[in-house]
Order: structure tokens, then sequence, then C-alpha cells
């Protein structure tokens, strides 16, 4: 076969763009949005709580990351055990690793909105920015007030 006028496609898959990938949680760098994004897909314990939230950390670190959204929908327990953790360990490498907003999404109501609620007044009473919304697109901007999206050329 003659493949001299054929074009060639090179397909790049940068795989440390996904930080975490598992049945109850997804973490990515979100390059279309600058920010690390993060979406609740069911329940995790502690153990895989803080494991993939420290991966989450190095989300932050390797794109010089100033924001984060987290998709919390789907989220339905935080223990105060990992509330505290959160807090007192989590919070503090996140923002030396440079995080400055951390944006929620939460279910229209229940248990995890609540949950996320308590959480996000955490992280303001530590020095972290962080609000809650009603939909990824809100949440987007408000992270992209500080955290904006290059303009081209």
């Amino acid at each position: 076969m003659d493949w001299s006028g054929a074009l060639a496609y090179t397909l790049i898959i940068q795989p440390t763009d996904v930080y975490v990938d598992e049945p109850y949680l997804s973490i990515r760098w979100d390059g279309v949005h600058h920010h690390v994004f993060s979406e609740w897909r069911g329940f995790a314990n502690s153990e895989e709580l803080r494991t993939s939230l420290v991966k989450g950390i190095r989300a932050i670190r390797e794109h010089s990351a100033a924001c984060w959204v987290s998709d919390a929908r789907k989220m339905k327990v935080f223990t105060h055990e990992d509330q505290r953790w959160a807090k007192e360990t989590w919070m503090p490498l996140a923002v030396r690793a440079g995080l400055k907003r951390l944006a929620f999404v939460t279910a229209p109501s229940g248990l995890g909105k609540l949950t996320i609620e308590d959480v996000s007044g955490l992280y303001d009473e530590a020095g972290l920015q962080s609000r809650t919304f009603d939909s990824v697109a809100a949440a987007r901007h408000w992270v992209s007030l500080v955290s904006p999206i290059p303009k081209p050329g």
C-alpha cells in the first residue's frame, strides 16, 4: 500500500491530567476552564476520600491551580473526622500548593447539601475562599474571577 499521500495524525493523551478515576470520585485538570475539577460519583470511605484528595494536591501543584470546582451533588456523607482532617491536614496542603478558591456544586436538598455547606464553612474559617453553587456553570464563573481563562494571542 502506498502511504506517501496520507496524512498522519497523532493523538496525544496526557494521563497526568487525570489524577483520580474511581467509582466514587474523579479528579482531573480542566484545561479548558483552567481549574481542578472533581466529580463525586458515590460513597467513599475515609481512606478512599483522603487518599484521593491528597492526589488532588498534585493537580494543584502541577498546574499552578488557584481554583478547584467540586461537583458534590452525589456526595452523601462526609464524617466529622474527615471534616476535621480536611480542615487541619488537606486544606493547609492545598493552600501551600497555591489553591485560593474552592467551589462546591451541591444537590438541591438533602444530607449531602447540608454536609457540603458545613465543609465549605470550615474552609472559609481557615482562609481558603469557598462557596456552594447550584450548577457547575455558576461555580466555574465564580472561580474564573480568580483564575481567568487566558486569551489567545
